[in-house]
């Protein structure tokens, strides 16, 4: 008879308020909370954007993954960046970023890794290092 596993992913995570870098423990299944801090709303998602997408602000703890016909306007602060399509504005990311071939980025950008493959257009003041704890 095959085992079963009984094990199962932490009912918890830690994440990092977008707005005043402040940690905080949340329910691993959350999509959005209010920080216990400084009382803004938190995005725990991920997003895939497959279309133009122009907003004032575009913050989440989680990815963001713009496709190839994805085109972001926005000050983002994000985990994790994968451009495939296009960005303009000025990016904060915790983790990483990701400017895959054919994929163009224009403006600021703040990450402690930058990957960009061969064939991609990067216009931006680049700043790479440590930035605060991972939103994981």
């Amino acid at each position: 008879m095959p085992s079963i596993s009984t094990k199962h992913a932490p009912a918890v995570k830690n994440v990092i308020c977008t707005h005043c870098e402040q940690p905080s423990e949340v329910a691993r299944r959350a999509m959005s909370i209010f920080c216990p801090h400084c009382k803004k709303r938190l995005i725990l998602e991920d997003f895939k954007i497959t279309s133009y997408y122009a907003v004032r602000e575009f913050f989440t703890c989680g990815d963001i993954l713009v496709e190839r016909k994805g085109h972001v306007v926005a000050p983002i602060k994000v985990g994790h960046l994968t451009v495939k399509g296009k960005v303009q504005g000025r990016v904060t990311a915790r983790a990483s970023v990701r400017i895959c071939k054919k994929a163009s980025f224009q403006g600021e950008l703040e990450t402690p890794v930058l990957l960009v493959e061969n064939g991609a257009v990067l216009n931006a003041m680049v700043r790479i290092g440590t930035t605060a704890a991972d939103c994981s």
